[in-house]
């Protein structure tokens, strides 16, 4: 593992052309289990077979999240502003996120029970007002960047109007948050202070106020012992709305406007958008590999891989998905198959799937109704984003005009 030359790494997968097939390669030459970069001089093993990954998700007993368990030393690999400092910080944050057993238990029942308090009816009425201010936004008709003039604010604004912010904090949220999960260097550190600050606000104000948001049913849960638990607690969703619900909703139209296949099947009506939108998560994950990295606790076997105590380990979404033991080579044999992995399973499985999928619905389905989009360049020549996490369109240049007369968004 110390001898790095010649390994593929994690950013190297998510913008290859054909990550399958790089996959594949790795598949064919290591198996189920094999050693990567995740990032330049950080070594890992990368588990893509889906067995494997789910062993791994549901084993907490053998595998931490705790990144105090991590073996290699943070100083040497890990310097200040890298994108896996903010997953894995030497210093875990206490949410459920970065901890293990009891103490993930009682940090993540806070989460799980605001999100089972938020009134479904009210979260689709205020993900579709700002989906609609979005969209007016943008103009009747023009050319501009899909991806930033509508999915990055879309995934991430959702979020924050789910935790109770307005679109204007929303808005200054959503730039330090971009500065946070890329690893934006010196810019980190400022930009995590400026996010705690907000958030810490925000929970005094939702405390005496009151209200039916995230933050106001986590700020008077009685399993928090101080508000840097509520602040660390809802910084998760947030940062993983700007990567993960982001890609998903800009690969999903990447997809239905550049696979005519795909386009005929859904407007036909042979394949519903929840269907489409889990087609997606199974033929071309946006979750490439998961930040949420695992820690053996000690030495295993793992897909015929001898794993060190302490020895890291990502897990390939996309690599799992595409799995020949559980999907089969036409994309299409598996509609309504939602087996994929794209939600993890086990105890530290996403915790908020049905409100990811509801804001990816009415993102996708509001744009396309009230939008006639148009890729602007051929869609091979679409740049992908360089992350070792998500894979989706960097940009995504188009033409756009209003496809009706705009007014009644439920017409």
């Amino acid at each position: 593992m110390t001898n790095l030359t010649g390994l593929v790494s994690l950013t190297a997968l998510t913008s290859s052309p054909d990550p399958q097939a790089a996959y594949d390669a790795l598949r064919a030459r290591w198996g189920a289990v094999a050693p990567v970069e995740i990032e330049a001089g950080v070594p890992g093993w990368l588990v893509m077979g889906h067995q494997e990954s789910c062993h791994v998700m549901r084993s907490e007993a053998a595998f931490a999240k705790d990144p105090r368990t991590w073996r290699w030393n943070y100083e040497d690999l890990l310097p200040p502003g890298t994108a896996i400092a903010t997953f894995a910080p030497a210093d875990p944050r206490p949410s459920s996120f970065h901890h293990d057993g009891e103490e993930r238990r009682r940090l993540r029942k806070p989460l799980d029970d605001a999100l089972e308090a938020l009134d479904e009816r009210t979260v689709r009425d205020n993900i579709t007002t700002l989906c609609i201010s979005i969209i007016d936004r943008m103009g009747p008709s023009g050319t501009t960047d899909l991806v930033r003039a509508f999915c990055q604010p879309m995934g991430f604004l959702a979020m924050t109007t789910l935790l109770g912010f307005d679109l204007e904090t929303g808005a200054q949220l959503m730039t330090d948050s971009a500065k946070v999960v890329v690893g934006d260097g010196d810019e980190v550190a400022a930009a995590q202070a400026r996010v705690a600050g907000t958030i810490l606000q925000h929970i005094q104000q939702r405390r005496e106020d009151g209200g039916q948001d995230l933050i106001s049913f986590l700020a008077v849960h009685q399993n928090f012992a101080h508000d840097g638990e509520i602040a660390s607690t809802a910084v998760v969703p947030m940062h993983a709305a700007a990567i993960f619900l982001t890609a998903w909703i800009t690969q999903t139209l990447h997809l239905r406007l550049s696979d005519q296949r795909l386009a005929s099947r859904v407007n036909g009506g042979r394949v519903g958008l929840d269907d489409a939108l889990d087609e997606v998560l199974w033929r071309q994950s946006p979750i490439a590999q998961s930040p949420a990295l695992r820690f053996a606790r000690n030495d295993v076997e793992l897909g015929g891989r001898l794993i060190a105590k302490g020895d890291a380990l990502v897990l390939s979404i996309a690599a799992a998905n595409g799995d020949p033991a559980v999907h089969t080579s036409d994309p299409w044999d598996e509609v309504g198959n939602r087996a994929h992995l794209s939600w993890g399973t086990g105890p530290h499985s996403c915790p908020a799937p049905r409100q990811a999928r509801l804001i990816a619905r009415i993102a996708v389905d509001q744009l396309l109704r009230h939008m006639d989009v148009q890729l602007h360049v051929p869609e091979e020549g679409l740049p992908w984003a360089h992350s070792p996490w998500v894979r989706h369109p960097e940009r995504m240049p188009v033409t756009y005009r209003r496809a009706t007369a705009y007014g009644d968004v439920n017409a």
